[in-house]
């Protein structure tokens, strides 16, 4: 069964690079995606924030990490390798920025697949907001899960939160 799984998540991950690939107003959607972000209660309280130095097809963070830093907050950004060392320990951060390739409403997340968030978010405070963030065409209705796969506190993309059915 988990090779199935991963076999799944292989080609959701070929899917889902497709479609990022084409969006062409990626940098309206993120201005959009933002604003949403920066209403969220628990990034407006967080005093450490642990966000992402965009990839291609991802959404600019340039904005978002300079108004955290406009507004006071410790902004840390992990290295983009997928064997990197985490900047902070994972009880550090009071919110977690993740990216994806893919999202369910209900916080599944299918991500590049080199295991970095599935190995630190296992470890972050039980109060830290774990955050995914996307484009709203990145939201899917089912996800392939395994048992290493953490679920976000919520998804949002640049139509607001998703908010799941069930």
């Amino acid at each position: 069964m988990s090779e199935q799984i991963r076999q799944r998540k292989r080609e959701l991950r070929v899917e889902m690079r497709r479609l990022v690939a084409t969006i062409d107003d990626v940098d309206e959607r993120s201005v959009r995606l933002w604003s949403h972000v920066r209403d969220e209660p628990a990034v407006r309280a967080a005093r450490v924030v642990m966000a992402f130095t965009a990839l291609g097809g991802e959404p600019d963070t340039a904005p978002f990490l300079a108004w955290c830093t406009s507004v006071g907050k410790t902004v840390v950004v992990p290295s983009a390798a997928p064997d990197a060392v985490p900047p902070v320990a994972p009880q550090v951060p009071d919110v977690v920025i993740v990216p994806g390739l893919g999202f369910t409403a209900d916080g599944r997340r299918l991500g590049q697949g080199g295991g970095w968030y599935d190995r630190f978010l296992p470890d972050v405070r039980a109060d830290c907001a774990t955050i995914g963030v996307g484009f709203a065409p990145q939201l899917v209705a089912e996800m392939p899960i395994e048992s290493h796969d953490v679920r976000l506190t919520m998804v949002v993309t640049d139509e607001g939160r998703a908010v799941s059915g069930a």
